[in-house]
C-alpha cells in the first residue's frame, strides 16, 4: 500500500483517492478495486472503526464490506494481516509493561514499596480453550450459554481468566468487536432486503439487534462541563 504523492509527501487515509462507486439500489456488478480495499486498510491502520469507514459517502457500506472479504481474496489479505497487525501491537505493549514490571516490581519489594504476596494455586487456564472460547463469542453466542456447556470452564473460571490473564482479554476484546461487526452486518442486510410486507417484523428485529449493539458498544463519557 502507498499513502504518498509525487512529491513523495505522505497523504492521510482519509484525504487519498477512491475510485467513484454507484451507490444507487439494484444488482450490479462488484465495484471493488485493490484502491478502494487498500485505502480501507490504510484508515483502520490509523485506529478507524469499521462504522466509521463505511459511514463516509465515498466509501462502500458496511455489508459490502464484509461481502468483499469473503469474496475478495487480494482483500482479505489485506484486511486479516491490518487486523492482525494491530492486535500484536496491542499484545506487543503489553508484553513491554511485563518487561518493566520484571524490573521495577522487585525493587519496589526489597524498598517496601510493594507487599510480595505468595503465589497461590497454578492457573489452569489454556490457550487452546480461550481460542475455541473466543470463537463463539465471536459468532455471537453469549458467555452465560458458552459456561453452561459441560466442556467449558465455569463462569468463575472464565472472569478469573480474564482478570489474570492478558492475553485471553486481548483475544476476548477482539472477539466482541467481530460479534459486533457482524451484528452491525446482519442489520444491514435486514434493511437492504425489507419489503412492504416485512416492514414490520424487519423493524422489530432491526431495533433487537441495535440494543445488542449498543450493549457491547464501550460508553464513552465526558469530563463535566466538557463541549
Amino acid at each position: 500500500m502507498t499513502g504518498y504523492d509525487f512529491a513523495n509527501r505522505w497523504i492521510p487515509p482519509r484525504e487519498r483517492y477512491v475510485p467513484p462507486m454507484d451507490h444507487t439500489g439494484g444488482h450490479k456488478d462488484s465495484q471493488y478495486r485493490r484502491e478502494i480495499g487498500e485505502v480501507i486498510c490504510a484508515r483502520m491502520e490509523v485506529g478507524e472503526t469499521i462504522a466509521s469507514i463505511a459511514a463516509d459517502p465515498a466509501m462502500p457500506s458496511y455489508a459490502t464490506i464484509f461481502h468483499w472479504r469473503k469474496v475478495q481474496p487480494e482483500f482479505a489479505a489485506m484486511y486479516d494481516r491490518i487486523r492482525a497487525d494491530l492486535a500484536e501491537g496491542r499484545v506487543s505493549n503489553r508484553r513491554g509493561k511485563h518487561v518493566a514490571d520484571a524490573w521495577r516490581i522487585p525493587h519496589e519489594i526489597r524498598l517496601g514499596l510493594r507487599r510480595h504476596w505468595v503465589a497461590g494455586a497454578k492457573s489452569t487456564y489454556d490457550r487452546a480453550w480461550a481460542e475455541r472460547f473466543c470463537e463463539r463469542v465471536a459468532a455471537g453466542e453469549a458467555v452465560s450459554a458458552i459456561v453452561k456447556d459441560p466442556d467449558m470452564p465455569s463462569s468463575k473460571q472464565v472472569y478469573g481468566w480474564l482478570k489474570r490473564q492478558e492475553e485471553f482479554l486481548d483475544m476476548y476484546i477482539a472477539a466482541k468487536a467481530d460479534q459486533r461487526d457482524w451484528l452491525e452486518f446482519e442489520v444491514d442486510n435486514l434493511v437492504m432486503d425489507v419489503r412492504p410486507e416485512t416492514f414490520k417484523q424487519t423493524k422489530e428485529e432491526v431495533a433487537r439487534l441495535e440494543g445488542w449493539i449498543g450493549r457491547l458498544t464501550p460508553k464513552a463519557y465526558r469530563p463535566p462541563g466538557g463541549s
